[in-house]
Order: C-alpha cells, then sequence, then structure tokens
C-alpha cells in the first residue's frame, strides 16, 4: 500500500505516528545500499620495509683522555634498533643510533667501530669508522703549556701577526693574541757599562677575543740580581711565565708572560738550583702537581725558574725531564723530548753556558707528540708551521743571523 493511500486511511491517528515507519523505511534504504554489491571498499597496509643506512659513521678524532662519537642515520619500518660495535665485537649497552667511547687511552688509537639496525624484517650492519687518538692535551684554561693542543692554537696561528722586539726598560702587550717565548741566542752585544745592548724578538698571533688571552713581552734594566721583586709584582694569580732571559752582564733581562681573563688559580714559584740538581728538583715539583713554564741561568751560573700550580687541577702527577743543549743540538734534543711525550713547558739559557729544555707529560703518557723544526729562509716557509696547529715553545736566533722555531702539539 502506497504511502498517500495509508495516510488517507489513517486520517483519525495523530501524524506522530506515521513517522516510525517512515524511519524503518529509511533506515532498510540506506542498508541496502551500504551493503550491495556496488558500494564495497578495503585498506591494504604496504609491507614492511627493511632497514636503510643513509648516513654512515665517520672516522673520528680525539685525544688521550677525550672522548669521540660515532653517529649513524638509518630509514626503514620503525621500531629500528641499533648495536655498535668495536672491532667486530659487541659493546653492551651501545643500543643507540650514536655511541661516545669512554675516554681514549693510546690502545684505542685505529679502532674500528660499526653498527648493526635491525627492524622486524631483517638487519645491516654499516661501513667500519676508524678513532684517531693523538697525546693528551692540556685542561682548557691551563696556561703552563705554552699554549700547545689548546684552543688558541689548534686552528693555526694568524699569519698576519706582529714580529716586533723589546729592550730593556720597554715593554709590548697584545690583548686578544697569543705569542712565541722571547728568543734565545746572542741577544745581546759585547757587554758595556752605559747602555743595556740587549734586544729580544717575538712573534705575536691575534685570536678570537672571546678567549679571554694577552701576552706580554717585558725589558728591564739591572746589573744586579735579584730581580725577583720586579718579577714578582707581575704575579697577579691569572698569568705564568713562558720565557725569562738574564743578561746580567749587560745589564738586562727580559720575561714574557700569557694572561687569561676567564681562568686563574695559578700559584708561583721561583727556585735557583745548581743545574747538577735540576732534575731532582723537577721531579719532585712534578709530583706535587707543579711545572716549570720558563728558566735561565742565573749570574752564579745557577739554574733559575718559574713554576706554578693550578688550582682548578692539584691532583694531575706530572713527570719532568731535563736535557742540554748547545747551539748545534737544540733541535734533536726538542725531538727527542716530543718523541717521548713531553711538552717543553720551558727553553732557555745562552750560548756561553748552554741551554735548558723542560719537558713535562702527565704521568705515564709516553704517545709520542707531533713537532715541527722550522728554519726559514724567506717569510712563507714559515706558512706550514703556522698552519699546523702547533703551538711555538722555542725561537732561537742563530749565530748565521737565521731564526729557528720550535712548534708542537
Amino acid at each position: 500500500m502506497c504511502h498517500r493511500c495509508l495516510s488517507a486511511q489513517r486520517s483519525d491517528f495523530p501524524p506522530k505516528f506515521l513517522k516510525p515507519p517512515l524511519l524503518v523505511l529509511l533506515a532498510t534504504f540506506v542498508f541496502t545500499m551500504a551493503c550491495g554489491s556496488g558500494g564495497s571498499s578495503s585498506h591494504t597496509t604496504p609491507p614492511p620495509v627493511a632497514p636503510t643506512i643513509t648516513s654512515q659513521p665517520t672516522n673520528q678524532n680525539t685525544r688521550v683522555g677525550q672522548t669521540a662519537t660515532f653517529t649513524v642515520t638509518a630509514s626503514g619500518t620503525g621500531p629500528l634498533s641499533y648495536q655498535w660495535s668495536r672491532g667486530g665485537t659487541t659493546i653492551p649497552g651501545a643500543t643507540s643510533a650514536s655511541y661516545t667511547t669512554p675516554s681514549a687511552v693510546p690502545a684505542d688509537n685505529a679502532a674500528t667501530f660499526a653498527v648493526t639496525v635491525s627492524n622486524s624484517v631483517g638487519s645491516l650492519m654499516s661501513n667500519a669508522a676508524t678513532l684517531t687518538v693523538g697525546p693528551r692535551a692540556p685542561a682548557d684554561g691551563d696556561l703552563r703549556f705554552q699554549q700547545v693542543a689548546a684552543s688558541s692554537t689548534l686552528p693555526g696561528l694568524t699569519a698576519g701577526g706582529i714580529h716586533s722586539n723589546i729592550f730593556a726598560g720597554l715593554g709590548q702587550f697584545f690583548g686578544g693574541a697569543v705569542g712565541t717565548p722571547l728568543t734565545l741566542g746572542n741577544m745581546c752585544g759585547p757587554p758595556g757599562t752605559n747602555f743595556p745592548n740587549c734586544g729580544w724578538a717575538f712573534s705575536e698571533f691575534p685570536v678570537a677575543s672571546n678567549l679571554g688571552l694577552t701576552v706580554s713581552y717585558q725589558g728591564f734594566a739591572s746589573a744586579a740580581f735579584p730581580a725577583d721583586t720586579k718579577l714578582d709584582s707581575l704575579v697577579n694569580g691569572h698569568n705564568v711565565f713562558t720565557s725569562l732571559d738574564l743578561e746580567l752582564a749587560n745589564g738586562a733581562y727580559a720575561a714574557s708572560w700569557m694572561e687569561s681573563s676567564t681562568s686563574g688559580g695559578f700559584i708561583y714559584s721561583r727556585q735557583s738550583v745548581d743545574p747538577a740538581q735540576l732534575q731532582a728538583t723537577a721531579t719532585v715539583l712534578g709530583q706535587q702537581s707543579s711545572v716549570i713554564t720558563a728558566i735561565t741561568f742565573d749570574d752564579s751560573a745557577n739554574a733559575y725558574f718559574t713554576s706554578y700550580t693550578w688550582t682548578s687541577d692539584t691532583s694531575t702527577i706530572y713527570e719532568a725531564k731535563v736535557l742540554t743543549a748547545t747551539m748545534d743540538t737544540i733541535s734533536d734534543q726538542a725531538t727527542a723530548l716530543a718523541s717521548a711525550g713531553y711538552i717543553i713547558t720551558a727553553f732557555g739559557g745562552n750560548t756561553t753556558k748552554g741551554f735548558l729544555l723542560v719537558g713535562t707529560r702527565v704521568q705515564g703518557d709516553t704517545m709520542a707528540r707531533p713537532i715541527m723544526i722550522v728554519t726559514p729562509k724567506i717569510g712563507t716557509d714559515l706558512l706550514p708551521l703556522l698552519q699546523s696547529g702547533d703551538s711555538i715553545v722555542g725561537y732561537v736566533y742563530n749565530a748565521d743571523g737565521s731564526e729557528t722555531y720550535i712548534g708542537e702539539q
């Protein structure tokens, strides 16, 4: 029966009683449309994808006492899992996309690291990356090591620095810079009575001003020693003497020092000892965490030197080695110290009494240190040293007028 006929026959019922049959009819129509053969659909899940390494681990460089981090980037259906290995041996707990090594020791040099990436489909091993371990770097802010392996020198020295001289009674000071020690060698003319005829050369190199470094050079006129009072007056707890040369027969002496505005706590000491006792004295100082930083001969032919402890590190035990040299053997002795892992922290003397080199290393650190010795004929011959990342720890004025630079990392 049509809806219209039904409506006409039951006109005595209220209109609201006509609504339920209409709802049933509509629901039946919708159900039929949804379930009919023409309205069916389906959803297909894509198959999982095996891991793919999009960025392989790369070789890393670090130093004794520091860490290195290897990283991999991978894609594929998650979750992805990672397992690092060293030389093919699984590293327990190394299950992230990056792996940071423990503090490196010399035996870690040339170790290889790889990672296996896995998911529900399969696994894939990365290429192996090699760790290169160099000799230990002094702690940041430790001024006692001539800026060797420091952030001021490792990027290379700026060739646009200043090469200059100081004389007795005159000084030069440079903020935002590092510099060579004072020149050693024939720095004075024949002894005179009225004029301290000595001059010392140096080179300074600008560095980032935010490192807070200042390098200073000062000449003094004095025919008598001790000059301790003048040296002592320069000490402020933030600076360290880096070279010292006494030329008292000529009534002059000179010093250089490095200062930091961002680190301090350097405790100064000075001594004068018989050269025969210098090695024993240096050994005791090293056991007390003290480092010899500048050395020369006084007018009694004793070894006169400055040394420092640092309140930021009073527990490190150092081994010190003292070598003597002539003008002809300076390069050989400097190389011997570096080959045994020593940083040349003090270098002084003259052509009459000879030269003293003091090397300092953390106890047990025997890994050889890179060293570069250059006697440039022209200015450009010095560029390899400036670009190497070495700090210049020795500067010698030779008898023939040439100059020798000793750089160390």
